[in-house]
């Protein structure tokens, strides 16, 4: 079927046949907009939900660090290293949760909220307006059935004003109501486009500011670098130093890395 750019408003006092059939792929259209946005938004509440769900479990994360050095083991000889480090693990988690923190409001303000308004303004209106549309049709139906069954009689010419009156009063109503439905119809082909593509817009753009977490790995590595870090295990020899701080600069390392690559994938 070729591409229908819109509902011509002046066909809507006629109402023809062709013009409601070319309406009901506007209606069905719209139809299936509203399914989809709902869809759309259950998707993007699920994503929203996950980094809110991101900011609590690293703020678990932090706290249950920091309780490492309240346990009371029964063998905690040499444990001052892993306290020292641990406590540091927990700023950097804290500094994360900051930044999980302030996606999660980017998320609801940039991608959740506007499929919101989308669906409260522009889909609701058009759902309202073909209501309307249909009581002010069947009003018409009704009233021009009444005059169909009028006598033709003289005596009854008073009535039959009446019935006129009613008919073009209805007639009225139903062509100011379709056309207000039409132009809204019309309005929601253009606007669909700005609303399916905002707030992905909007999740696109709070990703390459949450990846400044790799300036986080950054300071990871000045942190495996830290005299007093290595300073801590003076009572160690020198060979088994080496080997600390070996494998520490490559947990670091490899720390960056890999959450370099998976970031960088947005």
């Amino acid at each position: 079927m070729p591409a229908v750019d819109k509902l011509l408003l002046e066909e809507a006092l006629q109402d023809s046949p062709q013009t409601r059939s070319l309406l009901s792929v506007f209606e069905e259209d719209a139809g299936t907009l509203t399914d989809y946005t709902n869809q759309l938004l259950q998707a993007m509440q699920r994503v929203y939900g996950a980094q809110n769900e991101m900011c609590l479990a690293t703020q678990q994360l932090s706290k249950q660090l920091l309780a490492y050095e309240k346990q009371n083991f029964a063998l905690g000889k040499g444990d001052e290293e892993v306290i020292s480090t641990l406590h540091y693990f927990s700023k950097v988690v804290d500094e994360l949760n900051v930044l999980h923190t302030e996606l999660a409001k980017q998320l609801a303000d940039t991608m959740v909220l506007p499929i919101i308004q989308f669906r409260e303004k522009d889909l609701t209106e058009v759902s309202t307006l073909k209501d309307l549309f249909g009581l002010a049709s069947n009003e018409h139906d009704l009233s021009m059935a009444k005059y169909s069954k009028l006598p033709k009689k003289k005596e009854n010419e008073k009535v039959k004003t009446e019935v006129v009156k009613e008919v073009a009063a209805a007639r009225r109503k139903q062509h100011l109501s379709s056309l207000q439905y039409y132009c809204a119809l019309n309005a929601l082909q253009y606007r669909k486009r700005v609303a399916m593509m905002e707030p992905m817009i909007g999740f696109a753009h709070g990703q390459p500011r949450f990846c400044g977490l790799q300036n986080l790995t950054l300071t990871c590595e000045k942190r495996s670098q830290d005299p007093s870090l290595s300073g801590s295990l003076g009572t160690e020899s020198d060979g088994r130093k080496q080997n600390v701080e070996k494998k520490k600069g490559d947990f670091f390392k490899t720390t960056n890395v890999s959450v370099y690559y998976f970031y960088s994938t947005f």
